[in-house]
């Protein structure tokens, strides 16, 4: 039996997901995800960073703002929007700087940030981006879920798109 693997058998992914924490473990996972992409023709990456930004519309943001007299009942979503989009901008400015060295002059490199849970923002940000694979680092915790770690665990669970786990 000829066990050889074909070139048209290799798998090319076009669209790559990286989520990306600035750790060690999360650039291993960025520069493995460039060498799945070197020699696929207008692949793309994005780097995505997952934050846990308070939710102003909370009720106990509300409670808090209101018992230290910063505002009224409700914020207004102009301001709301304004807040989210300078931090989206910071964040992403900062994940640039961050991930410069590894990517240098690559294309088909994106950043994206997103608001939420890593677990379940990763997996919806890939089954919605329709991402041919996700790339991730991880931590090696050494607990039943430390081997892989809890989101690298998380994520593998939930979602369909193929993943790899990159030391």
């Amino acid at each position: 039996m000829n066990t050889r693997i074909r070139a048209k058998e290799v798998p090319m992914y076009k669209k790559i997901l990286v989520p990306y924490d600035k750790s060690e473990p999360a650039k291993n996972a960025l520069a493995a995800a460039l060498d799945l992409a070197a020699g696929v023709p207008d692949a793309q990456i994005t780097v995505l960073s997952v934050v846990d930004w308070h939710d102003f519309n909370a009720e106990t943001f509300k409670i808090a703002s209101r018992m230290s007299g910063v505002m009224g009942d409700s914020m207004d979503m102009d301001v709301i929007n304004q807040v989210e989009s300078e931090a989206i901008k910071a964040d992403t400015d900062a994940i640039a700087e961050n991930i410069a060295p590894l990517v240098g002059d690559a294309e088909g490199i994106a950043i994206a940030v997103v608001n939420g849970s890593p677990h379940d923002s990763i997996t919806a940000y890939a089954d919605e981006g329709a991402y041919d694979c996700i790339v991730m680092g991880h931590r090696g915790l050494g607990a039943v879920r430390g081997m892989l770690g809890s989101v690298c665990y998380s994520v593998l669970h939930k979602t369909n798109v193929p993943v790899l786990i990159v030391k």
